[in-house]
């Protein structure tokens, strides 16, 4: 075995077997001797608490979906549907969602539904995207990545069990607002783009309907901005602060989410990153100089001149 004392992990001789789960979060990808694929799907490997975390939520919440808001979930947490109407109703006169689909909404799509497609489903991508760009790119700090993302969901699922709330074109269907139906996946017919419409259907119909406070949309785009707002410069912070800000006009805009949410969705990153920046600092020191991916070729010079 072969060690660079105070700066990698053991790095395993040719010929020794070396399991997946070996590769640690503080191992140079440079230093694997997995392909980027296989460490690439390692990356992700925790992403799958997210699911079950998910799942779990709405095992939770079943009861609730089940008698139509009455009742409560497996906890004993009943639905709140007028709360967060109310909040957004004293904050600005109207409710927001009301008020852009009284303005906007027509029945046919529109440019802007299509823009509001493309950024409601950039969620679904951006953390595995950022997980594998800290991965490859920013390995010193996958480990702050990858605490503050499962913080963010332990905060966020824990939101929806304590506190399940009917989002806007739910508390609509009850006739507790305005008209207000759900269009996030109404830009994909302007985009001629209709099976990716079906499945967005599809994935909303097997979702949890009242995990609505925090928005976790709306928090994962400040995540992925606060993760990478450090190493970002000016015109890339100008896309971050837009993307962040456009997520969440549209979630309002498409009826999935009050403005409230999308506050506490960001109160829900901004101490998922607090919990980063803790690791950060009780963690041991990374190599700031590790290029984003070194082919075999290079990782057999490194090997050599060690």
């Amino acid at each position: 075995m072969i060690r660079d004392v105070g700066r990698r992990s053991e790095v395993p001789a040719r010929g020794d077997a070396v399991p997946a789960y070996a590769l640690n979060l503080h191992e140079r990808p440079a230093d694997s001797r997995h392909g980027p694929i296989a460490q690439l799907l390692i990356a992700w490997a925790p992403l799958s608490v997210i699911l079950l975390a998910y799942a779990g939520a709405r095992w939770i919440s079943a009861p609730l979906e089940a008698s139509g808001g009455a009742g409560t979930n497996r906890l004993g947490f009943g639905l709140h549907v007028a709360g967060p109407a109310q909040t957004d109703r004293g904050l600005f006169g109207a409710v927001p969602s009301v008020w852009l689909q009284e303005r906007l909404v027509d029945g046919s799509a529109h440019w802007y539904d299509a823009a509001a497609a493309l950024v409601y489903g950039a969620q679904f991508v951006s953390i595995p995207l950022v997980t594998g760009v800290a991965w490859f790119c920013l390995h010193d700090r996958f480990a702050v990545w990858m605490a503050a993302v499962l913080m963010f969901t332990t905060l966020g699922v824990g939101g929806y069990i304590v506190y399940p709330a009917a989002p806007p074109w739910m508390a609509s269907d009850t006739g507790q607002i305005g008209p207000v139906i759900r269009i996030s996946s109404l830009g994909w017919d302007y985009l001629h783009l209709d099976l990716i419409g079906r499945l967005t259907d599809l994935g909303q119909a097997g979702s949890n309907p009242v995990a609505a406070m925090p928005s976790l949309h709306a928090g994962c785009a400040l995540l992925v901005a606060l993760f990478l707002w450090q190493g970002a410069n000016t015109l890339w912070r100008g896309v971050l602060l837009a993307y962040v800000m456009l997520m969440a006009v549209t979630l309002v805009y498409t009826g999935e989410h009050y403005v409230v949410d999308v506050v506490a969705g960001w109160l829900t990153a901004g101490c998922a990153i607090a919990v980063g920046a803790a690791v950060r600092r009780h963690g041991p020191n990374g190599d700031r100089r590790r290029p984003c991916w070194t082919g075999p070729r290079q990782r057999a010079s490194g090997r050599a001149r060690n």
